[in-house]
């Protein structure tokens, strides 16, 4: 490789440093003051990673400029451990009297050993004797300058474990714990970077690769405030690697084997031969490979990993469990007792979750342990606690969410009810990926905070009971919907009893009382046609007013029997698929003679190859015939009546649009009762019957009519049904 090329890979090395000011940028934080110092810390550590790729140059660079490059390089190393230490200041809760103490000698002792670079001044003093030993300048300036990185970054260390050991199992416990293996990597890093032999560069090359991945962490750290648990990290980590390494030595030995054996074949083997032997070792190859592959993961997840795979034997037990389950709030009395027996707290909630509207999640309790009365919790949907809730399965703890910067726009009336509650950890249950509890504990007995076993079992229980919860919730739903469609149901049927019970009232009714109330009339009639017999002029005349008399009144009473009777024939609908243009058709030839008479023409169109409904082809065919009745007999001599079927939607209708006397505006909606008397142009104009009984007809199948007119200039009416959709 020349020096070219190793130029221009060690050349990446500080771009991933500007790299990671770029991400973080991107990432929007928050804390400005806090993204400033780590992009200070990031370019330090730049500037030093830099420095390595000087040796690459070859004749491109000058002798001053590697020399002057190399000195910079030096003091850029110091100098990120210094800003490290002002970076904690900010990232962390540290106390500020020793820190501050720490920084100011990091950066007397960083200033101090500029003047006594021997690089920079060289023989600003002779050397001297101290107990035996000679003293050079160098050996005073390497002192003074290790110590200036060396004692930031113990005093970072001291204040991050400090705080580490104070806190509990928390989200926040991870930052800090993340943020001493920056501590701990730079340490190493600069370590590497501090030995400089003539000709041997690699343990800086060394020294940068672990400064970015010390970087790296604490980017991350401060760019995301959901990482995981570092032990749990630090253990899968380990177990994948093994097991990769496991099988790349296994693969390397089975290659290794296969080329010796194919170069000891003699040397008249033919190539069928060989193929077939590669055939039949690639083939063993793959088996091995399978079985060896699922055994050493196997293995290595039981060394590393103990607790996963009991927790997904469990997990799987339960998930396949069947049976009859308790109502949820049995089932959470029993888990809430088992969390009491197994994490020693007697201060438990169970709540269940909704989706409220507008994204909102709903938390309504279930069962507590000491019988409190709580209210429901609504988490809008910005709210950070909602958000982590359906997104993590990590418990959320209090401390977080009183001191992380992700909490800080959290609305304050859920603060304070939070707050109000007194609990420390709410832990998420999930089935699968919808969130179905939350888990709200208080303080243990003991007053003891929650460790990281507690949190493992916690896990192990709540995948116990997720998949348990949601189907006791799903077996209560559809009990309830059961229960709702019966009573439904129940009442329907008692409706419909009724109802047709009432029908067959009315019709008794109806066939009773007609002939009563006609029996007087005919009565009357015979009397009255008895005096018109005599020649007595005034009697005659008399005679003759009380018939008239008698006509107008008999005439309503007829009237009424005529709509009774026509009323009674809607008690049965036939349904069944017809075809509304035709029903239409049917109507136009049937009223042709009408409109002949009085020379209006009907247009009939049709605009969709879809017209089929679901309804009795006899009353849809009277509510048609009703309103293109009244369009034929309300127009004007010589006018216009259009009929059109056509699609709208999943509606099909029938408009039919006239060139009559119109409906004057404040009467347009009584139409439909069958009172309104309209009169227009000096023309008597009634509704009758005909209209309320198009609408009875087309809203028991499911439509709805519409009328529109222009007093004067016509009316348009429409009728709109359901589209039937055919298999």
């Amino acid at each position: 490789m020349t020096l070219t090329q190793q130029f221009l890979i060690l050349l990446t090395l500080p771009l991933s440093f500007i790299g990671m000011i770029v991400y973080l940028w991107r990432a929007r934080l928050k804390r400005r003051p806090l993204f400033l110092r780590w992009s200070l810390t990031l370019l330090s550590a730049a500037v030093w990673a830099s420095s390595v790729i000087r040796f690459f140059g070859g004749n491109n660079f000058s002798v001053d400029l590697i020399y002057s490059w190399g000195v910079v390089g030096n003091y850029a190393l110091s100098l990120t451990a210094v800003l490290l230490l002002y970076t904690t200041f900010t990232f962390l809760p540290t106390p500020r009297g020793f820190g501050r103490i720490g920084l100011a000698l990091s950066l007397l002792l960083w200033g101090l050993s500029i003047p006594l670079d021997p690089n920079i001044w060289p023989n600003a003093f002779p050397d001297f004797i101290l107990l035996g030993q000679s003293i050079r300048q160098f050996d005073i300036w390497a002192s003074v300058w290790i110590t200036s990185w060396v004692l930031p970054a113990v005093a970072t260390w001291m204040l991050t474990q400090k705080l580490n050991s104070n806190l509990p199992p928390s989200l926040f416990r991870n930052q800090v714990q993340y943020w001493l293996v920056v501590v701990l990597l730079l340490a190493i890093g600069s370590s590497l970077g501090s030995v400089q032999q003539l000709g041997q560069t690699g343990w800086q090359q060394a020294g940068v690769l672990v400064m970015m991945l010390a970087a790296l962490t604490g980017t991350i750290s401060l760019a995301s405030t959901t990482l995981p648990d570092l032990q749990l990290s630090l253990r899968q980590l380990l177990s994948r690697i093994v097991s990769g390494l496991i099988v790349f030595g296994l693969t390397w030995g089975a290659i290794t084997l296969l080329v010796r054996a194919v170069r000891n074949l003699p040397e008249n083997t033919p190539q069928n031969g060989e193929i077939l032997l590669l055939l039949v070792a690639a083939a063993l190859f793959v088996g091995l490979f399978t079985l060896v592959s699922r055994f050493i993961t196997g293995l290595s997840r039981r060394i590393f990993l103990p607790g996963t795979l009991g927790r997904e034997a469990v997990t799987e037990e339960f998930s396949n469990a069947v049976g009859n389950l308790p109502e949820p709030v049995q089932l959470g009395q029993l888990f809430l007792r088992l969390v009491q027996a197994n994490l020693a707290t007697d201060e438990a909630w169970l709540f269940t979750t909704d989706d409220g509207p507008a994204g909102r999640l709903v938390l309504r309790p279930l069962a507590t342990l000491d019988n409190r009365t709580l209210q429901p919790l609504p988490l809008s949907k910005s709210s950070p606690v909602n958000q982590f809730l359906r997104q993590n399965h990590v418990p959320l703890v209090q401390y977080d969410i009183d001191t992380l910067e992700k909490f800080a726009d959290m609305p304050e009336a859920e603060r304070m009810l939070l707050e109000s509650w007194g609990r420390v950890l709410y832990k998420p249950l999930h089935a699968g990926d919808s969130l179905i509890g939350v888990l709200a504990l208080g303080l243990k007995t003991s007053g003891g905070t929650y460790d990281q076993p507690d949190y493992d079992l916690l896990d192990k229980m709540a995948r116990q009971i997720s998949p348990l919860l949601a189907q006791a919730q799903n077996i209560t739903s559809l009990r309830q919907i059961n229960e709702y469609v019966f009573q439904k149901n129940q009442t329907l049927t008692r409706d419909k009893q009724h109802l047709q019970e009432l029908v067959a009232l009315y019709s008794q009714f109806v066939d009773l009382i007609s002939p009563e109330l006609r029996r007087p009339f005919n009565t009357l009639t015979r009397e009255v046609q008895q005096l018109q017999t005599k020649e007595d002029a005034t009697t005659m005349k008399l005679a003759s007013q009380i018939d008239q008399q008698i006509s107008e009144i008999k005439l309503p009473i007829e009237k009424l029997i005529n709509i009774s009777s026509r009323i009674q024939m809607r008690n049965a609908f036939n349904f069944q698929v017809v075809q509304l243009d035709e029903i239409a058709q049917q109507v136009v030839r049937n009223l042709r003679a009408m409109a002949e008479a009085r020379r209006v023409v009907v247009e009939f169109t049709t605009t969709t190859s879809h017209t089929t409904v679901l309804g009795d082809e006899d009353q849809l065919s009277e509510a048609v015939q009703h309103v293109l009745h009244n369009a034929i007999k309300f127009n004007k001599i010589g006018g216009v009546v259009q009929v059109e079927c056509g699609l709208v939607g999943s509606d099909l209708f029938l408009r039919v649009v006239d060139t009559g006397v119109g409906i004057p505006p404040e009467r347009l909606e009584e139409i439909w009762s069958g009172l309104a008397k309209l009169k227009a142009n000096g023309n008597g104009r009634s509704a009758g019957m005909g209209l309320a009984l198009t609408k009875f007809i087309v809203s028991a199948h499911g439509g709805r009519v519409d009328a529109q007119s222009k007093y004067g200039a016509g009316s348009v009416f429409t009728i709109y049904l359901p589209l039937h959709f055919e298999d």
